[in-house]
Parts: C-alpha cells; structure tokens; sequence
C-alpha cells in the first residue's frame, strides 16, 4: 500500500510539465529577446539594457507580495492550483505580446516594449510562484521532494533547450522573409502549449501536506517575516538562486552573438545551444547524488564544474573547444539547479520548525526576489557591455564588440558561478532539527 505522502506518477509528470509550460515563454525570451529588440525590432542595446534592468527591478519588488497573496489564498483547490487556472491564458497572451512588432517610434515604441516586458515578468512571476511553492505541499519526505524536483527541472530545462535550440531555424521557416513575422508565429504556438501544460497541471495536482496545530492557513506579513529570522538555508538559497541566474542569463541570451560576432558564423547558434542538452544530465543526476551525498557537496562540485569551463570557453576557438566546454560547464549548471527549489522547500520546513508557520509562500516568493535581479544584472550587463563596445546590427563585429561579448558569455558568468558556490556554505541547520519534521 502507498504512503499518505507518496507521489503517482502522474502527478508527478503533471507538476513536471506544469514547469515546462513555463519555461517555454522564459527560454524564448531569456535566450532570444535581446537579439529580438535589437535586431528585429531595431532598439538599441542599451535601451535594452536599461529595459531589463529596470523592468525585472520592478517585477522582483512584485514577488514578495505575490507570495503573501498566496499564504492568504484560500479555495477548495488549495492556495497555489488556482493561480494556474485563473492566470495560464494572460500569462501565455502576454508571451506573445512581447514578440509582437506593432509600428511604432520613438517614445512610443520603448513604452511599449517597457509595458509589455514587464507585464510578462510580473505574470511569470504570478504562475511560476505559486507552481514552485506548491513542492513542500505535495509531500514531506525530503528524498520524494529530491526526485519530484529534478522531473520539474528536467521537464523545466527541456523545455528552455529546446526552444533555444529550434527557436530560430522555426522562426526562419515561419519568416518567409519577414523574421519579425517568424518570431509572433512561433510565440503563439508556443502560448498554446504553455496553456494546455498549466491547466493540467491543475487539475492533476494536489495540495495533500495538511497543516498542523502549528501553523495557520491565513498568515499575517509579521508571521511570514518571522519564518525568515535565523532562517540560514533561506539566506543560502537566496544567494544561489542570485548568482545563479546572472551567469545563466548573461550566458544564455549571449549565444547568438557569440556564433555571429566571435565565430562569424551565427548559424552555429542553434548547435552551440545544443550544449545545453548537458543541462538535463546533471539535473537528472541531481536527486541521485543529493541522496547520496548530501545536497550542499552536490552544488558545490556543480558550481565548480560551471566557473571553471565557462571561464576556459574563451580560450579557444575551435568548435570542438567551445562545444567541450559548454557541455561540462553546462553540466555543471545542472547539478545545481536541479537542487534549487529542493533546496527552498527545506529552508521552508526549517523556518516552520523555527517559528511555527510554514509561510512558504512569501519565502519562495522572497527568493525569487534574488532570482529576478539575478536575471536582471545578468540581463543588463550583457545589453550593457554591447551597447559600451557600439555594438550596431548587421555592421562588421570591431575587437571592442568581441571583447564584449566574451565578457558578456563567459567572463561574468564565471565569477558568478565562484560566488554561487560559495553561498552554500550558509546553507546549514540546528544541531537539533531533523529534516522531515513538522513544525512544534
């Protein structure tokens, strides 16, 4: 017979693909957005920069109140599903939206681009919060959260590979010469999958850890602030979540400039970006070795592996040199993200044990603050770095652009990854909690 706690596979699938769907609009714009703006729609880079700087500012300060909107949410599907009933169609219309080319100028045409982008984080946010906190909800056991989470983030991480890898040979055949028309096709049927991905993750979830004497259904701001105090696994997986994305930002959305500008050859952006197919190997084997070793030497041999072949790519320039070196750094990178939110569900179930609420709303959505400036630094410095070295669309690459975009790609990334690493050192509990435990 089943434990209480114990997981179907079809929920599990379910709440996997329910990560897919999302990550398929992040993976178009973290990888292609950029290119986008500047190429296609003719903005300049450092427009864009201040843009994504900007904008994913603002979105950051929504997440904390987005996550004691769900602390306080209460229905008979639970407090997390009902967001992906209630907001899987805005979020998919507005992932079109940011690729739509409407003719504008000037002003007008920035605030636009300003409008929508960040109508796309704050709905992303909206989606992706709820979907993400609902994990300490499915069940107690550590080791289940282990598996659940890395078949979120594998199915996640597909989803972001893929459209990196398809995206432009689809937006091509779509294009029939208009690129701007390839990339709107593509987007809207991404939106469809993104819809039919959410929505059954709803109704093929459930919110089964019950509350205990303990905790509360509807928390005050001050109970969920108090699941913070001496909360070091929450403050270690904020830092992580930070750096991480920087580098996996800056790197991301540089690959078609680096098969353009220092290959010379931007057809190679869709096999560069097969690299990260390394990805879903170590997110794959993230829960294995989580549970064999322990999730902090897990995601630390995986932030080492990711700053020390990001930072060798530049030192050589042969495909086979780029394609070795991404592939381990890649890998790498999946070690560790596929530990991220196993890491935040226990830092959830420390701050219950500690003050008595499990506030895990408002601490995923408090980390995910560090998520979406992590994204936005890694963002705006690679937008930055082009626009200082007079990057110009369709002109010949000069030394400055090639250095820019090096730095963009690789250099950033890099130290990012050291400081990520170090940030699990923080990642430590009680001599008296034992993981599992409900809050008393």
């Amino acid at each position: 017979m089943r434990a209480p706690d114990a997981l179907s596979w079809r929920e599990k699938l379910s709440y996997g693909f329910g990560n897919f769907g999302v990550n398929l609009s992040f993976g178009m714009t973290s990888a292609y957005l950029l290119y986008f703006y500047t190429d296609v729609y003719g903005v300049s880079a450092g427009t864009v920069a201040s843009l994504f700087l900007f904008a994913r500012f603002l979105d950051a300060a929504f997440d904390p109140l987005m996550g004691l909107a769900i602390d306080r949410t209460r229905t008979r599907w639970g407090k997390h599903r009902p967001w992906l009933l209630w907001l899987a169609i805005p979020f998919a219309l507005t992932g079109v939206l940011v690729f739509w080319t409407p003719p504008l100028a000037g002003m007008a045409k920035i605030a636009f681009i300003f409008a929508s982008y960040t109508l796309l984080g704050v709905l992303y946010s909206a989606v992706s919060l709820p979907l993400n906190s609902m994990l300490p909800t499915l069940t107690r056991d550590p080791r289940q959260r282990n598996t659940v989470n890395a078949l979120r983030e594998l199915l996640g991480s597909s989803a972001t590979v893929g459209i990196s890898y398809a995206a432009l040979p689809l937006v091509r055949h779509f294009a029939k010469g208009d690129e701007a028309k390839g990339f709107l096709v593509l987007a809207i049927g991404l939106a469809l999958v993104t819809v039919v991905a959410m929505l059954n993750a709803f109704a093929n979830t459930r919110e089964r850890v019950a509350l205990t004497a303990d905790e509360v259904e509807q928390l005050t701001t001050r109970q969920s602030l108090s699941a913070t105090r001496g909360n070091w696994p929450w403050i270690a997986t904020m830092l992580v979540n930070f750096f991480f994305w920087v580098g996996f930002t800056g790197h991301l959305q540089s690959f078609v400039f680096y098969a353009s500008e220092v290959m010379g050859d931007g057809d190679l952006t869709s096999t560069l970006t097969l690299t990260m197919l390394a990805v879903l190997v170590g997110t794959g084997l993230a829960g294995i070795c989580a549970n064999a070793i322990g999730k902090r030497l897990t995601g630390g041999i995986g932030a080492a592996l990711a700053a020390l072949f990001t930072a060798l790519i530049p030192m050589g320039d042969s495909l086979q040199w780029l394609l070795a070196t991404n592939i381990l750094a890649y890998f790498g990178q999946g070690l560790i993200g596929g530990l991220l939110f196993s890491l935040m569900a226990d830092a959830v179930d420390y701050g219950a044990w500690r003050s008595g609420y499990r506030a895990q709303g408002f601490l995923f959505a408090a980390s995910s603050f560090g998520v979406k400036l992590g994204m936005s630094v890694g963002g705006a410095a690679g937008a930055w770095f082009l626009g200082m070295a007079g990057y110009a669309a369709g002109m010949p690459a000069t030394p400055a652009v090639v250095t820019a975009v090096k730095a963009g790609h690789a250099w950033l990334p890099a130290a990012s990854y050291v400081a990520m690493g170090l940030s699990l050192l923080l990642f430590r509990f009680a001599p008296a909690y034992r993981p599992g435990a409900a809050a008393s």
